[in-house]
């Protein structure tokens, strides 16, 4: 079942330490939504991105896929970290304030669960990436390597 999650300010400061590329959290009111997906029996946390402009000229990639088109942003596989339950925070949509922020929430929703199937399939390509050696990978798929957070390494941490 997919829902929607803030990480906790702490959790994300410590996995800093070991990759800076690990989305800042802005806060844990807002910035850094995102949903799970469990590989091993580890959680992976798979971040979103709020709608941008730059989105309507970009293509999905293996590390990266737009919500609608990018209408409702987009799945950052390339910045998926792994995270215990304990470190998430539950997003209750109905009780979100801003409406046209609730909205958009609401929306990211119901298009995520029509993408399951490519959540699934995408994420499960960028866990292989980390456990096939840097010479069994294509140079396209050495590049995708090198822009995502180094999940195998923080998911030891």
């Amino acid at each position: 079942m997919i829902r929607l999650y803030h990480v906790k300010d702490i959790y994300i400061d410590y996995l800093r330490i070991f990759d800076k590329k690990v989305l800042m959290n802005k806060s844990e009111k807002r910035p850094y939504v995102g949903i799970i997906y469990s590989i091993n029996s580890i959680n992976y946390y798979l971040p979103l991105s709020s709608p941008k402009p730059k989105f309507q000229n970009m293509k999905n990639s293996k590390d990266f896929h737009k919500i609608a088109g990018g209408n409702y942003g987009a799945i950052n596989f390339n910045k998926m970290i792994p995270v215990g339950i304990e470190e998430l925070i539950e997003i209750d949509i109905s009780n979100e304030p801003d409406i046209k922020y609730r909205n958009l929430l609401q929306n990211q929703f119901r298009e995520l669960i029509n993408m399951k199937n490519i959540i699934s399939k995408k994420t499960q390509e960028i866990y292989s990436l980390f456990i096939t050696t840097n010479a069994a990978l294509s140079s396209n798929d050495k590049k995708i390597k090198n822009r995502c957070c180094d999940f195998y390494c923080l998911s030891r941490k």
